[in-house]
């Protein structure tokens, strides 16, 4: 049947323009449209016989409803309104509607929503009427619903994704880990201080070392006298930081120097990056860290250093 609706559009086709050939095979409703010859101007509006001419060029190259405006239905449509009493035009239409229906069914299967609404409103233009329009207008509402829904599903699975990946990342920033980083307290110039507290790791501990010998990584640094005003509290409480694990992995070392603000409570206000080696590893841990920490209560806020130094345990 579709073989001889094509030999009718052909026969068509020739007795409209007097001239030209008749397409050979019959195109199906999904064949690419072809491009219209290069620098081929189209029609113009009043042309009739130029109208004629590029339907039935437009038929020739399968060019049945694409690409918009030179196409068959499109010129058949120009010449139609020109001479609206012409039988052949309107029996050509109505050849190529199903293509046209069946085109924008594609189209919207496709998600091609811009494209489906264009031939919908070539439909409507060849027949009005056409039952299946309130079908297709139905699909096509239903299927840009579910594009819609389909569209928010992607964007709350990727913010559940990311909520995910968040809490993985706080839970392992709060659950314990070996080793853990030594704590040691620096002075501050031209702010008080104290005494260095040392709170090795469980991972790391060996007896202490004589005062004349200190290691590197247990001794403190020199303490400048503390101003009678603004004394520093004890450190009561220094819950150890935890090793990052890209650190670990990497078997890497660093050091964190911290400015914090003690408040009279003994509770950490604030905390601080001054400097840290290497640069942005061992920060986000230190600064954790020092948040918990808890120093004996005194008469006034006061602000003061700590170093935060992460080593590796031992290797024997």
């Amino acid at each position: 049947m579709r073989h001889r609706g094509w030999l009718v559009l052909g026969a068509l086709a020739l007795a409209l323009t007097g001239c030209g050939e008749a397409p050979t095979g019959a195109p199906a409703a999904t064949a690419p449209a072809a491009a219209s010859a290069p620098g081929m101007a189209l029609p113009a509006a009043t042309d009739e016989a130029g109208l004629r001419a590029a339907a039935s060029r437009a038929l020739a190259e399968q060019r049945l409803y694409a690409p918009a405006g030179d196409n068959a239905i499109e010129h058949y449509l120009a010449v139609r309104a020109l001479a609206p009493a012409d039988a052949g035009v309107e029996t050509a239409l109505l050849e190529l509607l199903p293509y046209a229906v069946i085109g924008s069914e594609q189209a919207i299967a496709r998600g091609n929503f811009e494209e489906a609404q264009r031939l919908l409103a070539l439909v409507q233009r060849t027949d009005e009427a056409l039952p299946a329009l309130v079908r297709l207008r139905d699909q096509l509402a239903a299927a840009q619903v579910e594009a819609a829904l389909a569209a928010e599903r992607a964007v709350r699975e990727a913010e559940d994704a990311a909520r995910r990946e968040q809490a993985e990342r706080l839970a392992a920033a709060t659950a314990p880990a070996a080793p853990l980083a030594s704590v040691e307290a620096s002075s501050t110039p031209g702010a008080s201080s104290g005494p260095a507290a040392s709170v090795p790791s469980p991972a790391t501990v060996a007896p202490a070392p004589s005062p004349a010998a200190p290691t590197a990584s247990t001794a403190a640094p020199p303490v400048a006298p503390r101003p009678a005003a603004t004394p520093l509290p004890q450190l009561l409480s220094a819950p150890q930081p935890r090793y990052p694990p890209l650190a670990l992995r990497r078997k890497l070392e660093g050091d964190v120097v911290l400015e914090l603000r003690i408040e009279a409570d003994g509770r950490v206000g604030a905390a601080r990056v001054l400097s840290a080696n290497p640069p942005g590893l061992f920060d986000d841990a230190a600064v954790a860290a020092a948040s918990r920490w808890r120093f004996e209560a005194g008469a006034a806020a006061v602000t003061t250093r700590q170093v935060v130094r992460f080593r590796l345990p031992k290797q024997d």
